[in-house]
This record gives C-alpha cells, sequence and structure tokens, in this order.
C-alpha cells in the first residue's frame, strides 16, 4: 500500500522540466542588405531591411543565397520586371520580391505557405520598406503550391503574372508537382520564371534538377542565366563545398 507520502505526491510534479531546461527560442531579427550601387536607380532605395522569424521549420528564418543572387541579377536588369506584374512563390524573407518593387515593378505579389507567423513577417518587410504601399501596389498572402490561386488570380486583370520568382525551393523535392503546377497556372504565356538554387545536399542534385526536366516534360523551355559562388550556406554540413556555396539561376518560359 502506498504511504501517505507517497499519496500526497503531484504526479504531475513528475513532468515538470527544469528551470532553463530547454533554451528560449530565438528572437527575429532585420537584417540590411546594400544593393550594388552600380545597378540602382538613382531614385531607389540602396539599402532594403528584411525581417527574419527567429526559427521556423519551413525555413523563414534565413536569407538565402539563390535570393541574395537573385536580388543582384535583378538589379543588373532591372527591365525585367519595370512596369511588370510580379509574383514570389516560398518568399521566406522576400528579398527578390522588395528589389522588384524597388525597380518599379507595377504590382508585387509576395507568398510563402499559409502559416500567420511566415505571412505576418513579410508584412512586416514589406511595411518597412515601402510604407504606405501593402495592399495597394505590394500584396502578401498564404499560397500552398498547387492549391486554388483564386485570391492571387484576382489581382490581374488577366489572372496570371508577367514574372515568377522562385529562389531556393526545388530542394523541396515532394513538392515539384505542386510548384511547378502554381508556376504553368499563375505565368502569363509571354512571361518568365526565375528559378534561383543551391544544392545544399550534393549527393541529391539530380533530385533538384528533376524540377527543371519535368517543366521541359510539360512543355517550357529552360535556359541558364547563372551559376555563381558564394560560398556556403551552411559551413559544417556535409558534402562538396564547392557544391554547395554554387547558386544556379535558370529562367523558365512557355514554348
Amino acid at each position: 500500500m502506498a504511504s501517505d507520502a507517497e499519496g500526497d505526491y503531484e504526479f504531475g510534479a513528475m513532468f515538470q522540466e527544469p528551470e532553463n531546461y530547454r533554451p528560449p527560442t530565438p528572437e527575429g531579427k532585420q537584417v540590411t542588405y546594400t544593393r550594388n550601387p552600380c545597378s540602382t536607380q538613382p531614385d531607389g532605395p540602396r539599402t532594403l531591411t528584411i525581417s527574419l522569424l527567429g526559427t521556423h521549420p519551413l525555413w523563414g528564418h534565413h536569407l538565402w543565397n539563390a535570393a541574395k543572387s537573385f536580388a543582384s541579377y535583378l538589379d543588373a536588369h532591372p527591365d525585367a520586371v519595370a512596369g511588370k506584374t510580379v509574383l514570389e512563390l516560398g518568399a521566406a524573407g522576400a528579398l527578390p520580391s522588395m528589389v522588384a518593387a524597388a525597380n518599379r515593378a507595377r504590382l508585387v505579389a509576395i507568398t510563402d505557405y499559409p502559416d500567420p507567423d511566415l505571412v505576418d513577417n513579410i508584412r512586416q518587410t514589406a511595411e518597412a520598406n515601402f510604407p504606405g504601399e501593402l495592399g495597394t501596389r505590394i500584396h502578401v498572402y498564404g499560397h500552398r503550391w498547387g492549391d486554388d490561386a483564386s485570391e492571387l488570380r484576382a489581382l490581374t486583370a488577366t489572372a496570371t503574372f508577367d514574372v515568377l520568382i522562385l529562389c531556393d525551393l526545388v530542394f523541396n523535392h515532394s513538392e515539384h508537382n505542386g510548384l511547378l503546377k502554381s508556376t504553368r497556372e499563375l505565368l502569363a504565356r509571354n512571361g518568365r520564371a526565375f528559378v534561383f538554387f543551391t544544392h545544399h545536399r550534393p549527393w541529391l542534385v539530380d533530385r533538384d534538377l528533376e524540377f527543371l526536366e519535368l517543366a521541359r516534360q510539360q512543355g517550357m523551355r529552360v535556359e541558364r542565366l547563372v551559376e555563381e559562388y558564394t560560398g556556403a550556406m551552411f559551413e559544417d554540413d556535409p558534402g562538396d563545398e564547392r557544391v554547395r556555396g554554387t547558386v544556379h539561376g535558370f529562367c523558365l518560359t512557355f514554348c
């Protein structure tokens, strides 16, 4: 029989974690991206403020090298977005969208997985860089690749976009079909989809590239634009550092 002392024991206390057992969740932060002054329009912002979450299972807490590489490409080729409608998928910190807006895109729609933290963080970035334009020229939505995109279609007269931005998304192999479905449905027939990425796992290069092959199989033209060594995102990760540190950029168009 249990003693009185045992009977009085609070069972829940057995599962109480000691103080400071879990490290605190990292706080979000803001990082400053400095644009190339040689490529920046005289009246455009020289720097952009990017909000990043402290941590997130969908990687919204990193400013990815592919995003920075595409931002640089876009500043060197501002006509790619000037006066056009632009949609970014899987935006995370949304740096490319901010550069598109700075380069006078007519409309910029920014999306990521419909998670409140991700979407609210993108809204903070948009408001910090282009105050008063959120909901007018700049729009932020949650969108799961391959799902209904009626809200996005309603933003443009043609229900499509002139430019799509996909930065560092193809490593998510299980989502290739959904990603390409959204790309094909939302890209204008004469539009361009920019796909920039790094092979973060060198032993899965072929799996990453399956996205481009799938695009070809579904009637899209694939053109290489960029191959740039930036250094690896995560120094201690396994695999060839040169592979992990190289950004590849492609453009998809309809044949």
